[in-house]
C-alpha cells in the first residue's frame, strides 16, 4: 500500500530511496515572462471592461423606448407616399430616363448651334464690314515759302493697311472758320489732298475750290444781335463750317495700300481754326445691306450657318453618334429587364405573404369552429 509524503513529512525516519523534491511553488520565473503575463493579464482586462460597456450600452438603448408617432401623421405620410409614389416610379423609369436624355441632347445640341451661329455671323460682320469713317484732325504748317500744309496719317488695326482693301471710300475735308472780314475778302480758295503709300507714293490727287456763305452787313449784324447773350456767355461764335468733298468712290488697293494723306490750302491768308480729313466708306452690295439692314441680314446668315451646322451635324450622328446611342439603349434595356425582375419578386413576396396570411386566418377560423 503506498503513501504519499509532503515535504512537510519527516524525511530521517524514511529509506535511501526518498528524496525531498522542491515545490514549483519556489520557481522564480524571469522578468521577461513576468512581462508577458503582465500584459496578457491586462489585455483581458480590456476586454473585460470593453464588453461590459458594450454590454451597457445595449441595455441603455433596449431601455430606450422607440418613438411612437401620431396615428395622424402615419396616415398622412400614407397618403403622400402612395400619391408621389407612381410619379417617382415614372420619373425614375428606364423608359422616363432615355426621354429625358433624349431631349437633354437635342435643348443642348440646339442651343449649341444657335450660339455658334450667332458667333459665327459676329465674326464675319466684324471682318467683313470695315470702319465706317476715318477722321483724323489736319495741323496746317503755315510758312513764308510755301503755302499752308498738313500731313495726316490714318489709324486702324493694322498700321501698314489702315483701310479695308477693295473697298470704296469717299474722302472730304472740314475747315471751321470764323467768319471775319479777310475770310469774306477772300473769296474762293483752292483746297489740294493727296492720298500717298508708306514710302510716299502719290496714289491720287485732288483739288477742289471752297468759299464762306455769303452774309452781308445787315445779316451779320442782326445774327450778332440775335445771339447776343450766347456770343457774351461764350456758348456760340461767329464761324461757319466749310465741307469740302475732293473724291469720291477712291478703291483702296492690296498692293499699295493708302496710309496717309497730304492737304493743302492754296493760300495762307485764310484763318482757320481747325480742320479735319474723312475718309467714308462707301458700302455697296452685300456690304450695304449688312449695314444698314442689320436685323435682316443678321437672321439670314444665322439660319444659313444653322443650316449648315445642322448638315454637319447629321453627319457627325451618323459617323458617331448611332454607335454610342445603341450602347446606351443596350444598357437601358438591361435596367430595364433588371427593374421588371425585381418587381416580379416583390410581387411574388407579396402574394407568398398575402397566402399566408389567408391560410393562417382560415386556420384560426377553423379552430374557433371546433371550439
Amino acid at each position: 500500500m503506498s503513501r504519499a509524503f509532503s515535504d512537510t513529512d519527516e524525511y530521517s525516519d524514511q529509506g535511501p530511496d526518498f528524496h525531498v523534491v522542491p515545490s514549483s511553488s519556489r520557481y522564480d520565473p524571469s522578468e521577461q515572462d513576468y512581462e508577458e503575463r503582465r500584459s496578457s493579464h491586462d489585455l483581458l482586462l480590456e476586454e473585460d471592461t470593453s464588453s461590459l460597456k458594450t454590454t451597457e450600452e445595449e441595455k441603455e438603448r433596449e431601455e430606450i423606448p422607440p418613438i411612437e408617432w401620431h396615428p395622424a401623421v402615419l396616415m398622412f405620410a400614407n397618403l403622400i407616399r402612395k400619391m408621389f409614389s407612381p410619379i417617382f416610379k415614372i420619373i425614375f423609369a428606364p423608359k422616363t430616363q432615355r426621354v429625358l436624355i433624349k431631349s437633354l441632347v437635342v435643348i443642348i445640341v440646339t442651343a449649341w448651334i444657335l450660339m455658334t451661329s450667332f458667333t459665327a455671323y459676329l465674326t464675319f460682320y466684324q471682318r467683313y464690314i470695315p470702319k465706317t469713317a476715318h477722321v483724323e484732325p489736319i495741323y496746317f504748317q503755315y510758312t513764308q515759302v510755301e503755302l499752308p500744309q498738313g500731313q495726316v496719317q490714318f489709324t486702324g488695326p493694322n498700321p501698314d493697311m489702315p483701310l479695308r482693301s477693295d473697298q470704296a471710300y469717299d474722302v472730304s475735308v472740314q475747315l471751321h472758320v470764323p467768319t471775319s472780314d479777310i475770310n469774306f475778302n477772300l473769296g474762293n480758295f483752292m483746297v489740294h489732298v493727296e492720298l500717298l503709300t508708306q514710302n510716299g507714293t502719290i496714289l491720287t490727287q485732288s483739288s477742289r475750290p471752297a468759299i464762306l456763305r455769303y452774309q452781308s452787313n445787315t445779316q451779320r449784324v442782326l445774327h450778332v444781335l440775335a445771339k447776343a447773350i450766347p456770343l457774351l456767355v461764350g456758348w456760340t461764335e461767329e464761324s461757319q463750317n466749310i465741307n469740302v468733298m475732293l473724291l469720291e468712290n477712291q478703291i483702296d488697293k492690296k498692293t499699295h495700300p493708302i496710309t496717309h494723306a497730304r492737304v493743302t490750302l492754296s493760300s495762307s491768308k485764310l484763318q482757320v481754326y481747325d480742320a479735319y480729313i474723312s475718309v467714308v466708306a462707301d458700302f455697296r452690295g452685300l456690304r450695304y445691306y449688312m449695314y444698314h439692314r442689320r436685323i435682316s441680314t443678321a437672321i439670314v446668315f444665322m439660319i444659313l450657318f444653322t443650316v449648315i451646322e445642322v448638315i454637319f451635324a447629321s453627319i457627325a450622328w451618323k459617323v458617331f453618334g448611332e454607335n454610342l446611342w445603341e450602347k446606351l439603349n443596350e444598357l437601358f434595356a438591361a435596367e430595364e429587364i433588371a427593374a421588371s425582375e425585381v418587381d416580379a419578386t416583390t410581387e411574388r413576396t407579396s402574394q407568398y405573404n398575402t397566402d399566408e396570411e389567408v391560410e393562417e386566418d382560415d386556420d384560426d377560423d377553423a379552430y374557433l369552429t371546433e371550439e
